[in-house]
């Protein structure tokens, strides 16, 4: 399974980018583009959300300058790339959104990548225990009292291999460090907000299911 730290395989970063804000949702739709891709992967208002669980301090963004336009068309292209018994895509993961307080340990953390295992292979035990069905189409994993959460989901991307859906599911992960009494109401709405703008962006042929929070 792809982790968050450490990451298998290559994490596909250009020049990582710090930058400050002071919190509210205007001054971050001033700052760069790693702040753009947040708001639009999570949502604005719980970006404001999660920076009111961090408490007080500059929240800052530690993403890649990847924009969500780039990360669906690395997604895609190595879904139309991949075939049965194909590790290629083990090599290719995004951070998408990373956020962290200036001069604190606090973290929000994500992660997407096609998976390494499959649905038949987590349920039949291969990728550990603990994992739960959310609706008809989501298997997620929740860890550290709800502060990492890990969810799989099948995702047939249009011209690639016809076993693609059942073999080669999308993983994303989300993950908050460091932070007492964190909401993971909070958590579990961020990473439902970001499952289905990655559904909505890759066109996923089978329609998955999503929740209002996962």
């Amino acid at each position: 399974m792809g982790r968050m730290i450490p990451v298998l395989g290559v994490v596909v970063f250009m020049s990582a980018m710090l930058s400050s804000c002071s919190g509210d949702s205007s001054n971050r739709s001033k700052s760069p583009k790693g702040w753009s891709v947040c708001n639009e992967l999570f949502g604005s208002s719980s970006v404001d959300a999660l920076q009111g669980e961090m408490g007080s301090g500059v929240l800052r963004v530690e993403n890649s300058l990847t924009s969500v336009d780039e990360i669906m068309s690395s997604l895609v292209g190595m879904s139309r790339r991949w075939e049965p018994g194909s590790e290629l895509h083990y090599a290719v993961s995004e951070h998408p959104c990373d956020l962290g307080v200036e001069g604190r340990s606090d973290e929000f953390l994500s992660y997407v990548s096609w998976s390494t295992y499959s649905q038949q292979r987590i349920k039949a035990g291969e990728a550990g225990i603990g994992w739960q069905s959310v609706g008809k189409s989501i298997l997620v994993k929740r860890e550290d009292e709800g502060l990492h959460l890990v969810a799989v989901i099948p995702c047939k991307v249009e011209g690639s291999h016809r076993d693609q859906e059942a073999q080669l599911p999308l993983e994303i992960e989300t993950q908050v460090r460091n932070v007492s009494d964190f909401d993971v109401k909070v958590l579990r709405e961020m990473t439902a907000h970001f499952t289905r703008k990655l559904v909505d962006g890759l066109k996923c042929k089978n329609s998955p299911e999503v929740p209002s929070a996962i």
